[in-house]
């Protein structure tokens, strides 16, 4: 009986450093099943968006206007380190300014964000970019008559969402997010006008490792 106690334990003792081992690209043994680091080499493929309250300033206009926009992103990040990424995105901006104005834009975002483990799966992301939105900007001042101006601008994101993983691949992730973008607009045969737009909002995504 002692004999094959021993054994059993012998056996335990080997094993459970194995299933260590086996899961600690993902999790630690005493949170089983649950993401808990994500190693140097890792890529994560996004895909995201934010809605949010903007407030908007262009010109002389030292009051500025308060409305509702939003921005899509498609991208990827790489670790470069244990729980520690850098990574670019695609950006797709929309902007309703007025009944009679709006704006829309693409751009590129480069960013890094730090990945600190909260347990279960769960994670405080949070992330520091910076970038360059390109687009128009139209104002229809009578109708059927459009105005249109070219926009430049470059853009900083600030965001704190937290992140879950439902499976070792899958991640989803929201949280607050800011959006400041500083540029210039200028109409046809015009001249440049500067604006400044803070934007501030819950940003959601999705993901997938690999």
């Amino acid at each position: 009986m002692h004999t094959l106690a021993a054994t059993s334990l012998g056996l335990l003792v080997v094993l459970v450093p194995s299933l260590a081992l086996a899961d600690d690209l993902a999790a630690d043994p005493n949170d089983a099943g649950k993401v808990t680091r994500i190693k140097r080499g890792v890529f994560e493929a996004d895909v995201g968006g934010i809605f949010v309250i903007s407030h908007d300033r262009r010109g002389a206009d030292t009051e500025g206007d308060t409305r509702v926009s939003s921005t899509g992103s498609i991208g990827g990040q790489y670790f470069v380190g244990n729980n520690i990424s850098i990574g670019a995105a695609f950006l797709v901006h929309y902007d309703k300014i007025s009944p009679q104005s709006f704006s829309q834009g693409f751009g590129g975002l480069a960013f890094a964000t730090l990945h600190v483990r909260l347990g279960l799966g769960a994670f405080f992301r949070p992330t520091l970019g910076g970038g360059v939105i390109k687009g128009d900007l139209e104002t229809e001042v009578t109708p059927g008559m459009v105005v249109r101006a070219s926009q430049v601008a470059g853009r900083i994101r600030v965001a704190i969402p937290f992140a879950y993983f439902p499976s070792k691949r899958v991640v989803i992730q929201a949280g607050p997010e800011l959006n400041i973008t500083i540029g210039n607009s200028t109409p046809e045969g015009g001249e440049a006008e500067s604006y400044t737009n803070v934007a501030g909002g819950f940003g959601v995504g999705a993901g997938y490792a690999f």
